[in-house]
């Protein structure tokens, strides 16, 4: 079920945007790619081209990696399994229709090294160019961290937990959760939508 959800909802080809910030929220480097996802030989195959470059770097897995979790709806989060302090990473992913979001996130127990966000969409949809250099703006209360990163697109780092928030146009705020246990282990993945809520981080914990 969960590789039928992944290639359903993310296959295809998929024009994008990478943005890399540091750990203080400022834009480092962007470049624009080309995503081509496919099943072949019963394989799931990513292939990604950086348009700057022209490299491109391919995955391929039959059944899904160990520690990817996926929705029904086709959302999907990568990460440690079971967490540890040293060395993490997390990508989580958020696809709608025709667009999608990701974040790729890089620490260890010093915090947070860079974030990479990633604009999606399918062929002849316009994505909206961010402001150069993006600053996103980052509030902290103890071990928690909300980055906006776009008016409709966030961040929300708690300790060991990661999720991406995204604002659709009805108002309503998708959000997919990474989150593990106080021993380190991956719990359940977590997916929601909330209407009309004014700051996704007041409802996604």
């Amino acid at each position: 079920m969960s590789r039928r959800a992944l290639l359903e909802h993310n296959s295809g080809e998929w024009h994008g945007l990478f943005i890399r910030l540091d750990h203080a929220g400022v834009e480092q480097t962007r470049f624009n790619t080309v995503l081509q996802v496919h099943d072949e030989a019963d394989q799931v195959v990513a292939a990604l081209t950086d348009c700057s470059t022209g490299q491109t770097r391919t995955m391929r897995f039959g059944e899904l990696p160990a520690a990817m979790q996926v929705d029904p709806a086709g959302h999907w989060s990568l990460g440690p399994d079971p967490f540890t302090p040293w060395n993490w990473n997390y990508e989580l992913c958020l696809a709608v229709g025709q667009q999608r979001r990701r974040l790729i996130v890089r620490g260890n127990s010093g915090g947070l090294h860079s974030l990479v966000m990633v604009q999606e969409a399918r062929a002849g949809i316009p994505l909206e160019e961010p402001e150069t250099p993006l600053r996103c703006s980052i509030e902290s209360h103890g071990d928690r961290h909300c980055w906006s990163l776009q008016p409709d697109l966030q961040m929300l780092l708690d300790g060991r937990n990661c999720s991406l928030q995204w604002q659709q146009t009805n108002g309503t705020w998708l959000a997919i959760k990474r989150h593990y246990g106080a021993d380190g282990a991956l719990l359940a993945l977590t997916s929601a939508a909330a209407a009309g809520a004014a700051h996704p981080a007041e409802w996604q914990h």
